[in-house]
């Protein structure tokens, strides 16, 4: 390639990681949204990686990025662990209580019982809750 930027091609610069990004760029904005990438646990990927490549649970990081800066604001979750890795609903459970650190409230619809566990307050409908009675079988804290 005939382009660079700061001595590295395109090619080059969307194989980097990206924790290797963060490095490399010294824009406040970028740094950033790398910052957000990184502290979601996904620092290993690459700029370029494609979307189609991703495991459930490193989408589903990748979803949350963006938000991690921002308080205030209420999230509804249906079942954000479905079909992950142990791993990755750890790092998932981390980033529910980041957003809950920083003024935000989530309410979280799950039945995986180590996301329940680390909850604030729990409402439990019981089996076939919605489409049931809807009765609440259990409120209060975990």
């Amino acid at each position: 390639m005939d382009y660079s930027y700061r001595g590295k091609n395109i090619v080059e610069v969307i194989d980097m990681t990206i924790e290797e990004a963060l490095e490399f760029f010294d824009e406040k904005e970028i740094q950033r949204k790398l910052e957000n990438l990184k502290e979601v646990g996904i620092g290993y990927l690459t700029l370029g990686q494609p979307m189609d490549t991703l495991s459930g649970g490193e989408a589903q990081r990748l979803k949350l990025a963006n938000e991690l800066k921002t308080n205030g604001q209420i999230y509804i979750l249906d079942e954000p662990t479905t079909g992950l890795h142990m791993s990755d609903v750890e790092n998932v459970i981390r980033i529910i209580n980041n957003l809950v650190d920083k003024g935000n409230t989530l309410i979280v619809i799950e039945h995986n019982l180590d996301v329940i566990r680390s909850d604030d307050w729990i409402i439990d409908l019981g089996p076939e809750g919605g489409s049931g009675d809807g009765s609440i079988l259990y409120e209060g804290i975990p």
